[in-house]
């Protein structure tokens, strides 16, 4: 006898018994029913039993796109404008809050009276600390279309705004498997569970090893074409291509304008929700066509007045020494007339032998001299009174001259500061010996400086109309023509301008920029510098303010007008709402 062990939970036999004289073989089952009764239990668990794959996250596992990164929506939204004013407001849970701006500056309007009326029905809004304004009413609630009225009043500001309101009906969520669903899993199973007894009760009629073999083979083949269930997960991604930026939620089925955040949007656009706008200080300012100087730029530099400005020279050479209060020191304010030090001349030993010989002479001679007049005096009536009077005018003529020779020998110079202002060089220490015409301090007025540039045409003789200057800082200074020279200096022609106060704080020799306006005009739109940006491809462009949270960026052509305005030739119209303050700001949005 031959056994075979097929694999099963329950292993059965086979009897193959070849019997002497007969033309073939007997198959007696060993155990009687347990081979089919355990292969039929063994279809049924595996095709009832479905197995459950698990999802997990945090890891790539496939090639597809990955879908766009919804962002959270707030509500509806309210968008309502006038020449004056700009209203835009947010609706959740039935609690509407409004934001107040001025159309054309984007400034926001403050401590308002707002009321909105529709269908019969008044809504007064309260203003908050924040800036906004927010009521809350249960017909704000129920979906539908609502016609708004809004009116709007302020110290210098009243306005009626029309426009309407669209609440969507609520969409039905999402839920998990519902007992229909385990009612059809359950059908199927009871439908497989017959159709596998009925395969079983036909098997029994056959005779042979491969018929009891078939049960579990078609028992797989259930298993392999069942349906089973698994479950999801969300919030990863499971493939290699690029993640869609947050942008993307533009194309999902949450409008954009419901975002909570700025972001930028596929077409290069900027949303920024009304909180953001105020965090960050944005402005605008209504683009108007007019005629514009055109500017030549020249290189310049900061250059002291000479008439609120001077140098402490040396007239001899000599020995410093330093006054009372000590030497001033560099920023130091001086007033005019004040000693700032003193010179001791300095002489030779053969100069100071002959200054001492000739003293000593005048000396002896003013003796003589004061003795004769005395004696003459004595004599008042026996001579002429001239005689008298020449004696006397020797003897004082010989003293002042003493004095002077006396004086020489032994005093010292003071020098003294020729205007007030502040001391801007100042190199001097005790005892140091300098030289005749050598400066020892420099005094300028920094609220009384100019500004010398150079220019390369001739042409701007006569059409200067006006200039203004820019720091390497970007300060802006404004300048007033002084004048223009017509004599060249190193091929260029020396230009000449005061700076007009306020000024910031500037030094003597700070280079500057320098923007002369001609007689001849242009046309285009005036915007402030802070305007004017680059974009990653170096070009040109102005944030305009396409809508109450939406910013685009617009390519233009500019040109520098002074130092605090360009003119834009081209890319804008009148009426463009230009982001004046926080563009750069917007610009790093992404």
């Amino acid at each position: 006898m031959t056994v075979l062990n097929i694999g099963f939970s329950q292993p059965f036999a086979l009897s193959l018994e070849h019997v002497e004289g007969s033309k073939g073989c007997v198959v007696r089952q060993a155990h009687h029913e347990r081979p089919r009764s355990a292969a039929l239990a063994l279809a049924l668990v595996l095709m009832i039993l479905p197995p459950f794959a698990f999802a997990h996250g945090g890891e790539d596992h496939g090639d597809e796109a990955k879908a766009p990164v919804s962002l959270p929506a707030s509500g509806p939204r309210l968008e309502l404008k006038s020449p004056d004013v700009e209203l835009s407001g947010v609706l959740q849970d039935g609690k509407l809050t409004v934001y107040a701006d001025r159309y054309a500056s984007n400034e926001p309007v403050l401590n308002a009276k707002i009321e909105i009326e529709s269908n019969g029905r008044k809504l007064q809004l309260l203003a908050l600390k924040d800036g906004s304004y927010t009521a809350a009413a249960d017909w704000l609630k129920q979906p539908g279309r609502y016609a708004l009225e809004v009116s709007i009043q302020a110290d210098d500001l009243a306005d009626l705004l029309v426009g309407a309101l669209e609440i969507p009906a609520l969409q039905a969520e999402a839920h998990g498997r519902t007992w229909l669903d385990y009612a059809k899993w359950a059908a199927g199973g009871g439908a497989a569970a017959i159709l596998l007894a009925v395969l079983f009760k036909f098997l029994r009629r056959r005779k042979g090893v491969a018929a009891s073999a078939l049960l579990p083979l078609f028992a797989a083949f259930l298993l392999g074409g069942h349906s089973n269930p698994g479950f999801a997960h969300g919030d990863e991604d499971h493939g290699d291509k690029p993640k869609a930026a947050p942008a993307a939620a533009a194309a999902s089925n949450v409008p954009v304008a419901a975002q909570a955040s700025p972001v930028r949007l596929p077409d290069g656009s900027i949303f920024a929700p009304k909180p953001v706008q105020r965090l960050l200080g944005i402005r605008t300012v209504l683009g108007e066509s007019r005629d514009i100087a055109l500017t030549v730029e020249l290189n310049g530099q900061i250059s002291a007045d000479p008439n609120f400005s001077g140098r402490v020279q040396s007239s001899q050479s000599g020995r410093i020494a330093a006054p009372g209060g000590g030497f001033p020191a560099i920023g130091m304010k001086v007033s005019k007339g004040q000693i700032l030090a003193y010179i001791e001349p300095a002489a030779s030993s053969i100069e100071k032998g002959n200054q001492q010989a000739q003293l000593a002479e005048l000396a002896s001679n003013l003796g003589l001299a004061e003795q004769r007049a005395e004696r003459l005096e004595q004599l008042v009536g026996s001579l002429p009174q001239k005689e008298i009077d020449a004696a006397r005018a020797e003897a004082a003529s010989l003293k002042a001259r003493k004095a002077a020779v006396a004086g020489s020998l032994f005093q010292r110079e003071a020098l003294r500061t020729p205007v007030s202002g502040v001391i801007s060089k100042a190199g001097v220490v005790a005892g140091q010996v300098v030289e005749a015409r050598e400066v020892l301090f420099e005094i300028v007025d920094p609220a009384r400086l100019w500004v010398e540039a150079v220019a390369y045409d001739t042409a701007l003789s006569g059409q200067v109309a006006g200039a203004s200057a820019m720091t390497a800082g970007n300060q802006p200074l404004a300048l007033a023509f002084i004048g223009l020279s017509h004599q060249l200096r190193e091929q260029a022609l020396p230009m000449q301008f005061a700076v007009k106060p306020p000024s910031p704080p500037l030094s003597v020799g700070q280079p500057v920029k320098v923007f002369v306006q001609n007689r001849q005009t242009t046309r285009g739109i005036p915007v402030p510098q802070g305007s004017v940006m680059k974009n990653s491809g170096g070009e040109t462009i102005v944030w305009l303010h396409a809508s109450a949270e939406r910013f685009v960026p617009h390519r233009v052509k500019a040109q520098r007008v002074d130092g605090q305005t360009f003119a834009i030739l081209e890319g804008l119209h009148d009426g463009d709402r230009v982001v004046t303050q926080g563009a750069a700001l917007l610009s790093q949005i992404r």
